[in-house]
């Protein structure tokens, strides 16, 4: 009896133990934490909008610190699923033990006080991975971006993303929803959805070409009363390509249907980018133009607000947003709708390394709005024009994953602005972490 209680177990073991690869996961753990001091007389003047501009704007400075944690659960080469968190002291001292210093509840990114001690653990992503020769699929909150810059939408959303690519194109299509608000109605009734059509062609090696269409049904009531009911198509091409040493991309896109019950959708946006090799650096530069008025561009609406339109390629600090920026985000132009007038805007920049270890940029723009549609709700100077940008950035790398930095930006207001306001600037020093 012995001998067969050993033969059997050593035979559950065996079973056991060929088992295991099949069951087996790839645990991937990847993240960064990024933490800086500010000093500006705008930025965080007023959290996630357009900031203050006066006479006599008050300099601040604070800490900032974030931190963001992957985590893939991967099954397969074909299977994983992929989740994303981020931690935020929106700025260093703000509360601790769950409440702010006047005694109320903390919201999101707090817990930067002595003591510690809050809830401050955001989801960022959470979605299941597939890829097969037949199709790749993307199920769950993930992060998208349009395929025009992210002048549409560029957020965390969930959705069904599916895709195919062949030898020199590929498609995507792709089902999201934004909001639903259920207030006093069945769930999946008053929902804001996007639908999305992409597909992208190379011509040669040097040469690719795309389009894309998306479709936005709003009908939730939660986003501004101005894009109520909106039933928005988005169409656009895009290209890229190179002549000789310069390389060249650019995209158009139009809207037309409705943006509520008595207004049209009519906004359409074109931007051109270069990049040209200069003296052992990269010098480029980015034209966009947005129209504005009654031929506003719609951008992509959440509960919190804008979730597109940021165009970070312009590489500017205030004059567009801040890639450095956390939740203490402002810009004077915070989204190319801005404001419902639109946008002008030109940047030029240069890039150089002096070493693998360090490296410098510095950056010039301009913006003006397209139409005079009183959009900001501030006393109006008598001309269009915003103002002029110039920034410069230095980023050190003591290791491939720790660096230290620097940016700071300086903004010339333009007469836009009535009363004479004070200048803006901003300045961080960075350090971060990458894994």
């Amino acid at each position: 009896m012995k001998k067969k209680l050993l033969v059997a177990a050593a035979a559950c073991a065996l079973t056991a133990a060929t088992a295991v690869p099949a069951l087996a996961l790839e645990n991937e753990f990847h993240g960064a934490f990024t933490t800086f001091y500010d000093l500006s007389n705008y930025s965080g003047s007023a959290a996630g909008g357009n900031g203050v501009i006066s006479d006599d704007s008050s300099s601040e400075n604070y800490f900032v610190q974030r931190f963001r944690l992957n985590y893939n659960a991967k099954a397969s080469d074909n299977v994983k699923l992929v989740s994303r968190f981020e931690f935020d002291f929106n700025f260093w001292g703000n509360s601790a033990y769950g409440f702010n210093p006047d005694g109320t509840t903390t919201n999101r990114g707090g817990g930067g006080a002595v003591g510690a001690d809050t809830v401050n653990m955001e989801t960022k992503n959470i979605y299941l991975d597939l890829s097969y020769p037949a199709i790749d699929a993307k199920i769950g909150m993930m992060a998208h971006n349009d395929a025009f810059k992210g002048l549409l939408f560029d957020g965390d959303m969930a959705g069904i993303l599916l895709g195919h690519n062949y030898s020199n194109a590929g498609v995507s299509a792709g089902f999201f929803r934004l909001n639903d608000s259920n207030d006093g109605d069945a769930i999946g009734k008053k929902t804001n959805d996007l639908f999305l059509l992409e597909g992208k062609y190379s011509v040669n090696k040097d040469v690719k070409v795309g389009a894309g269409y998306y479709y936005i049904m709003d009908k939730s009531n939660t986003n501004p009363v101005a894009f109520r009911d909106a039933k928005v198509h988005t169409v656009g091409l895009n290209a890229e390509g190179k002549i000789g040493p310069v390389a060249v991309n650019g995209l158009v896109m139009k809207q037309f249907g409705d943006l509520n019950a008595t207004d049209n959708a009519k906004g359409w946006a074109a931007n051109v980018g270069v990049k040209v090799p200069v003296a052992g650096g990269t010098l480029r530069s980015e034209f966009l133009y947005v129209t504005g008025g009654d031929k506003a561009l719609y951008v992509a609406q959440g509960i919190g607000g804008t979730e597109g339109g940021q165009f970070y390629d312009s590489e500017m600090t205030m004059l567009g947003r801040n890639k450095y920026a956390t939740t203490i985000d402002n810009a004077l132009i915070y989204d190319v709708n801005n404001n419902n007038e639109g946008v002008i805007m030109g940047t030029i920049g240069y890039d150089y390394s002096f070493s693998d270890k360090l490296a410098t940029s510095a950056n010039v723009g301009f913006a003006a709005i397209a139409d005079d549609a009183a959009g900001r709700g501030i006393a109006r100077g008598d001309s269009d024009y915003l103002g002029t940008e110039v920034n410069a950035e230095t980023n050190y790398s003591l290791t491939p994953n720790v660096t230290l930095g620097a940016r700071a930006g300086y903004v010339f207001l333009g007469d836009y602005f009535a009363n004479d306001p004070d200048n803006i600037y901003d300045v961080k020093l960075i350090a971060r972490y990458n894994f």
